[in-house]
C-alpha cells in the first residue's frame, strides 16, 4: 500500500478558502419556499365529508371531463382493482380504474390508462370529479361546492424558467469551484516536479529517447 509523503502534503491557505465561500454566498440564493396556507382548500367528499385530497396537490382542471386533476389523494380514496372501459360519454373510449370514498364507496373519480390522444395528458392521473366534491376553504372557513371553485395551473414556462436559473446558478458554483482550485493546486504540482526528482527509470528512459 502507498504511503503519502510529507512533501506531497500542503496547508490550504484559509483566506483563499474564505474568499471561495464568499463567491459562492453571492452566487447562491436561498430559495424561498413558502406556502400561503390561507389560499389553500380540503376537496372533501361531498356525501359523508371524507377527507380525499387537498390543493397542494392540485396540478390543474380537466374541463372537458369536469375532473381536478390531483397528485396524490388520502388514504380515504380507494382504486378499484379491476378496469373499466366506456363507450359514451366524456370518457368515451378510455380503459380506466374508479376511484372511490373509502367512507361511503361513492364513485369519486378515475385514473386513467388507455385514451384517446386528446386525454393522453392525464394518463395515470387522480381526476376526481367536480359534481361530487365540495372544498373547505381555509382562509375563512367555509364549506363550497367544488364546482364553483377554479383550480388554476400554474404556468409551465414559469416552472422552465425557475429551473434554469437553478442550473445556471449551480453551474456557477462548479466553474468558481474550478477555478479556485486550479489556482491551489498547479503552483504546488510546478514546484514539486523537479528534474533531480524523477525517478531513476523515467531518467534512463528519458536518455535513451534521445
Amino acid at each position: 500500500m502507498s504511503k503519502f509523503q510529507q512533501s506531497d502534503c500542503y496547508e490550504c491557505d484559509s483566506t483563499q478558502s474564505s474568499v471561495v465561500l464568499d463567491q459562492l454566498r453571492v452566487v447562491e440564493e436561498p430559495r424561498q419556499d413558502t406556502v400561503d396556507y390561507e389560499k389553500c382548500s380540503v376537496l372533501l367528499c361531498a356525501k359523508c365529508s371524507a377527507v380525499l385530497a387537498d390543493s397542494l396537490a392540485v396540478c390543474g382542471e380537466a374541463k372537458n371531463i369536469k375532473s381536478i386533476i390531483c397528485l396524490k389523494v388520502t388514504k380515504d380514496v380507494t382504486v378499484r382493482g379491476k378496469f373499466e372501459a366506456c363507450i359514451y360519454g366524456l370518457l368515451a373510449f378510455c380503459t380506466y380504474k374508479v376511484l372511490e370514498c373509502g367512507v361511503c364507496r361513492r364513485c369519486v373519480g378515475v385514473v386513467l390508462h388507455a385514451t384517446p390522444p386528446h386525454l393522453s395528458s392525464l394518463r395515470n392521473l387522480f381526476l376526481l370529479r367536480k359534481d361530487v366534491l365540495n372544498c373547505y376553504m381555509l382562509k375563512n372557513s367555509a364549506v363550497v361546492k367544488a364546482s364553483k371553485v377554479s383550480f388554476e395551473t400554474r404556468p409551465l414556462r414559469r416552472n422552465i424558467v425557475e429551473m434554469k436559473q437553478d442550473l445556471e446558478a449551480q453551474l456557477k458554483q462548479v466553474d468558481i469551484l474550478k477555478e479556485m482550485l486550479e489556482g491551489m493546486s498547479l503552483p504546488k504540482v510546478k514546484r514539486s516536479i523537479q528534474p533531480n526528482s524523477l525517478p531513476l527509470s523515467t531518467t534512463v528512459l528519458s536518455n535513451a529517447v534521445e
